[in-house]
């Protein structure tokens, strides 16, 4: 399954445009600023659904326009699919596939399966365990509807139960049953995400290992590693032991709330000395993981979506980078830079059919293709 066209209305700085694109790779080059990562942040909106760049719609929409609108039409050996996304902030958001519309956002996610590495993937690694609980959850989804259902269960009460606990605190009251009549509704998804959580990492590690070594030339070793609070106790055992600390903090103090992920490099913790080269090198072999991952799991092989990442690495890891996208495990392909010549020089060096295009203010223009 790949995109084979999108069209784009008020989305980010495109007005209108329409694109039709290889099955292959493709190729967005430009200066800064021109619309390439909001080109390819469509291609990501089409397939999950959401901004992957945005925190919100609202700042999706092209400046002084009230909506926005992204379709793609995705072809495979089943047939066409017809993705239509519409926003008006304020509104539900509107998602068609193929006619029909759907009820909700988590019908559409994982039916066509996208990974995506840019720069700002840089926060997985140096920021607060959210990110990194992000990277598990959105990976998990993409190939398992039921876990949308139980994150979305267990977000819901987690807000009920820490509202709840403000509202005690503030009245100088405490009730016990209160707080379990939602705790128990707690315990169940829980288990499923942490179940699939320390799955995800088991099978995801050898993979990391593998395209790490391959992108760093083995001369480096990179570890992952789960870190769960219920690895030891259930969540009900540590609400329980938790109770006065959750009644001091006014909040809920433990849970896969709290999940993260671990990475060490030669042993030691990450985040302390790894270059951005170094990083940069760990999120791609994650970010590789993650794909061959969603390829195990699903029918279609995921897109794969590379934004600006030649920044920071040498010829040797970008060369290796694109002998692993070259490969027949790695579905339709795009790729940002803000070097024109570079990717189309490298992608005909190993003979890889590729579209190119140039992209100025909004506006693309097709500059090279090889079939």
């Amino acid at each position: 399954m790949y995109i084979k066209e999108i069209q784009l209305t008020n989305f980010n700085n495109y007005e209108t445009t329409q694109v039709k694109f290889h099955d292959q790779v493709n190729a967005l080059t430009g200066k800064n600023g021109m619309g390439k990562t909001n080109l390819l942040d469509a291609v990501y909106y089409a397939c999950i659904g959401k901004s992957y760049f945005s925190s919100g719609d609202k700042y999706v929409v092209r400046k002084g326009e009230t909506f926005f609108r992204c379709e793609g039409l995705f072809d495979g050996e089943k047939g066409k699919n017809i993705v239509e996304v519409k926003v008006t902030p304020g509104k539900k958001k509107e998602i068609v596939l193929s006619g029909k519309k759907l009820d909700r956002l988590s019908d559409h996610i994982g039916r066509f399966p996208c990974v995506i590495i840019a720069p700002v993937d840089i926060q997985l690694m140096l920021e607060g365990s959210e990110e990194r609980r992000k990277f598990l959850d959105n990976t998990v989804m993409q190939f398992d509807r039921s876990y949308v259902d139980a994150i979305l269960v267990y977000n819901k009460l987690l807000k009920h139960r820490n509202a709840m606990l403000k509202g005690f605190a503030e009245k100088h009251y405490y009730d016990q049953r209160m707080i379990d009549s939602i705790s128990h509704g707690m315990y169940k998804p829980a288990k499923k995400i942490h179940e699939m959580r320390k799955a995800l990492i088991q099978d995801l590690s050898p993979l990391f290992d593998y395209y790490f070594g391959v992108i760093s030339g083995e001369n480096e070793h990179c570890s992952i590693s789960y870190k769960s609070q219920l690895d030891g106790e259930t969540l009900q055992e540590l609400f329980i032991k938790n109770t006065e600390k959750d009644k001091i903090l006014s909040r809920t103090s433990s849970g896969i709330h709290k999940d993260d992920i671990t990475l060490k490099m030669n042993g030691e913790p990450l985040r302390n000395f790894a270059s951005q080269g170094q990083l940069k090198s760990v999120i791609l072999a994650l970010k590789l993981a993650q794909y061959e991952i969603l390829s195990q799991k699903n029918e279609n092989l995921p897109i794969l979506i590379l934004d600006d990442i030649f920044d920071k690495l040498d010829r040797s890891r970008v060369e290796h980078l694109l002998s692993i996208i070259a490969s027949d495990k790695v579905g339709q392909v795009f790729i940002s830079d803000t070097n024109e010549d570079r990717v189309p020089e490298l992608l005909n060096k190993i003979n890889v059919a590729h579209k190119a295009f140039r992209v100025d203010g909004g506006q693309l223009e097709e500059i090279h293709s090889k079939t």
